[in-house]
């Protein structure tokens, strides 16, 4: 089990993710990017490597993937498979759009129906499509029996729980039910509950098919990033004791967390969405 497949990787989260997984593990890194031409690939290739060779080699950018338009996604999965089969080990949906809308007045259709077709649809149909690369349990077993007792053996270095693959997806501590206490963002919310609906039904079926593979949704706290701009200010400052990172930080933060999502540890994880303490958010 040696790929990582990054949807939205051109995404500041989705390139920082991509970079850590280069530079700290031995998976290959397929990055699925919506620009479509050539040079803009090599343009977000260059921005991941960011001045370095580490890991060269196992990065490869897929563009033209729209994940508002399934034919990309399915091409994107039919490369995979061929080079790699079922080795792929992590499924990150990384990809989201938002516009806060404050009351009901400022409600659009379309702009409410494009949240829901990439914060919703979009990872929806990443897992349609790439799931089905994820090996199945005794396929993970076969597969990682020449692996040494320590992190050193697995190619994903303690990233991923040593026993299971993962399905992860950017989800939001707005789209918890229970904990809307302030309203707005219709929008953006329910897409987001959507989302954690998803990823509940989505760990069952993951179950039922025996795959090695636990699917979890993840807040991770206020990211500064041109995503957040609009809502956060240009001028905003990193206030980690009160969940608020760049994007170093926020990484450091994900990618503990990833490390600890298991089916070993009395189903504790499965099927949940968590933040970037590692605490279970309520739907």
């Amino acid at each position: 089990m040696s790929v990582a497949v990054i949807q939205g990787s051109s995404g500041a989260l989705g390139l920082a993710l991509s970079r850590h997984i280069l530079r700290h593990t031995d998976l290959s890194v397929y990055a699925l990017t919506h620009r479509s031409s050539s040079q803009e690939s090599d343009v977000l290739r260059d921005e991941i490597l960011d001045g370095s060779n580490k890991g060269k080699e196992r990065l490869n950018v897929i563009g033209d993937v729209d994940i508002t338009n399934e034919e990309g996604l399915s091409r994107a999965a039919e490369l995979v498979k061929g080079r790699e089969g079922d080795r792929v080990r992590l499924v990150a949906c990384m990809a989201g759009i938002l516009t806060p809308e404050k009351s009901l007045s400022a409600i659009d259709p379309s702009t409410a129906l494009a949240q829901f077709q990439i914060n919703t649809i979009g990872h929806l149909l990443t897992y349609k499509h790439f799931v089905p690369l994820i090996p199945s349990k005794k396929r993970f077993n076969t597969l990682s029996s020449g692996w040494s007792q320590d992190e050193d053996g697995d190619p994903a270095r303690g990233l991923i729980f040593k026993d299971n693959s993962l399905c992860w997806s950017m989800s939001a501590r707005v789209g918890s039910i229970s904990d809307n206490e302030r309203g707005g963002w219709y929008s953006y919310r329910a897409s987001k509950a959507a989302l954690n609906q998803i990823i509940r039904t989505l760990d069952h079926e993951l179950v039922n098919k025996n795959s090695s593979a636990v699917a979890v949704g993840y807040h991770p706290g206020t990211v500064i990033t041109g995503f957040t701009k609009p809502i956060i200010g240009s001028n905003a400052k990193p206030d980690p004791e009160n969940g608020k990172f760049d994007i170093d930080q926020a990484i450091q933060r994900m990618t503990g967390v990833m490390g600890k999502i298991n089916r070993t540890d009395d189903d504790k994880w499965k099927g949940r969405c968590w933040d970037w303490k590692a605490e279970k958010i309520h739907w």
